[in-house]
Formats: structure tokens, C-alpha cells, sequence
């Protein structure tokens, strides 16, 4: 009895042995079947072949500018284009902030494009270096009554493409961040002119003709409130406030100094 069962465990162990060889095999089968096909429908055939570009997003530089400078070729396998390189060849161009590429399937490449926009105008030694709202460097022009002026009472370096430099600036990006909270906090006529200062410092010009100049490194809300609670109580109060300096860069309060001479003003 004890040799009977036995036997047939081990018979058992064998039918089972076989089924799992024959599902191995019919699997592996069909796994190689299913590669050659894949292989042979992605090379023999022309369906996945480049058949169009898609583009969007961009309007300075037009479609067939993108296209060029993708260097995706109609025709080509898709996942040939490798698209981290389309993303790079792209963003080398100054006005192209990012660009995102998609493969859609079976043979389209969707490229969709986020261009930086000119903002501001920086005015220096007689030419206005135009820059976007981070201030990376977009190019040399004539004035442009349509951007928001600055001009440096401290030097500038500049390449296009690059974040612009004020020598004695620390945070380029503290500059523009104020005056965007000052425009979005006070009517856009408010401040009539910006300086960029040395010693991280700002200086502008109200439309009362009132001068302010405030310390980019400190609390500039709190500097353009405070700054404008003075002019406000002077108005009211019918004391003079055409050019006047409200200087917060003296110490922990701010000065009030009359008749400031901006001709004079050299620091």
C-alpha cells in the first residue's frame, strides 16, 4: 500500500510538472509573439512614424521657428525623439520659459510652449534693457511706452538671457516683488518713478511728488503703508509734501527730509 501511494504522488508530480512546463512554454510563446509583432509593426511598418507636430502656446516665435529648432523630422520613429533634448533645444531661445513635449499616440508630437513676457524696462547709461517679470534679460531696445520703466542710479550688468545685476543689490528678484506689491496694493498712478538705489535700497516717486526710499531687505508692505499714512496726515494736516524724501534707510523709524533735490542726489 505504502508503495502504491507512492507512486502515484509521484505521478501527480509529474502531471502537475508537465502543466506548468507546458504553460511556461505556451507563455513564453506567445511573449515572443507578441515582441515580433510589436517589433515588426514599429519598424516595418509606418505607423509609428512621426506624422505630425503639434505646437501651441507660442506667439513670438511662429510654428515652423519651434518646428526648426525641435529638429524633429516628419517621418522619424516617435520614440526616437528623445524628449527631454526637444525640451533643451528649445529653452536655449530667450523668450521660451519652458516647453513641455508630449508623444501622442501612435504618430503625433504635441510641443506646447510657455513664452516669457516683457514687463519692465531698465534704464542705464541711455539704453533700456528689457526684462521680464523675474528680470532675465530679454533684449537691448528703444524705449517702450507699453513696459514699466526703472531706472539705476548703480551699475548694471546684463546678458541676454540672463538674470539682469545692480551692483549693490543682493536680490535682483526683491526689486520687481516690490514694485509688483506696491501696483497691486495702491492704484497703478501712485508711483510716478522707480530707482533701483545702491545699498539694496529702492527709490521712488509718488504722484504727489513725494519722494520714498526704502530697504529692499526689510518689510517693504510695511514700508509703502507706513510710507503713505505719512503723505496722507501731511495732506491733511496741510503741510507741504512736493519734494519731500520719506527715508527708511536712516534707522529703525523713517526720516522726513524737505526739499529734496534729486539733481543733487548722488548716493
Amino acid at each position: 500500500m505504502a508503495k502504491e501511494k507512492t507512486t502515484k504522488k509521484r505521478k501527480k508530480k509529474k502531471r502537475k510538472f508537465r502543466k506548468l512546463f507546458v504553460s511556461t512554454a505556451a507563455f513564453i510563446t506567445a511573449a515572443v509573439i507578441v515582441v515580433f509583432c510589436i517589433y515588426y509593426v514599429y519598424y516595418e511598418t509606418d505607423y509609428f512614424n512621426v506624422a505630425e507636430v503639434k505646437i501651441d502656446g507660442n506667439f513670438i516665435y511662429d510654428n515652423q521657428f519651434i518646428l526648426d529648432n525641435s529638429e524633429i523630422e516628419t517621418g522619424e520613429k516617435i520614440f526616437s525623439v528623445n524628449r527631454n533634448d526637444v525640451k533643451e533645444k528649445l529653452q536655449q531661445h530667450v523668450y521660451v520659459e519652458q516647453a513641455r513635449v508630449v508623444y501622442e499616440l501612435p504618430n503625433k508630437i504635441y510641443i506646447h510652449i510657455t513664452e516669457r513676457q516683457e514687463k519692465y524696462q531698465i534704464y542705464y547709461n541711455n539704453n533700456y534693457v528689457v526684462t521680464d517679470k523675474n528680470g532675465i534679460v530679454l533684449k537691448t531696445d528703444t524705449i517702450n511706452n507699453e513696459l514699466k520703466t526703472i531706472e539705476s542710479l548703480t551699475d548694471v550688468l546684463y546678458n541676454v538671457g540672463e538674470e539682469i545685476k545692480f551692483a549693490g543689490i543682493d536680490n535682483v528678484k526683491s526689486i520687481f516683488e516690490a514694485i509688483d506689491y506696491i501696483e497691486s496694493e495702491f492704484d497703478s498712478e501712485t508711483v510716478t518713478t522707480f530707482w533701483v538705489n545702491k545699498n539694496n535700497s529702492v527709490l521712488l516717486k509718488t504722484k504727489y511728488g513725494t519722494f520714498i526710499k526704502m530697504m529692499l531687505s526689510e518689510d517693504v508692505k510695511y514700508q509703502s503703508v507706513f510710507a503713505m499714512k505719512i503723505i496722507n496726515e501731511r495732506l491733511n494736516n496741510n503741510l507741504p509734501v512736493f519734494n519731500g524724501l520719506i527715508d527708511f534707510t536712516k534707522g529703525d523709524s523713517p526720516v522726513y527730509v524737505e526739499d529734496f533735490n534729486m539733481e543733487e542726489y548722488n548716493e
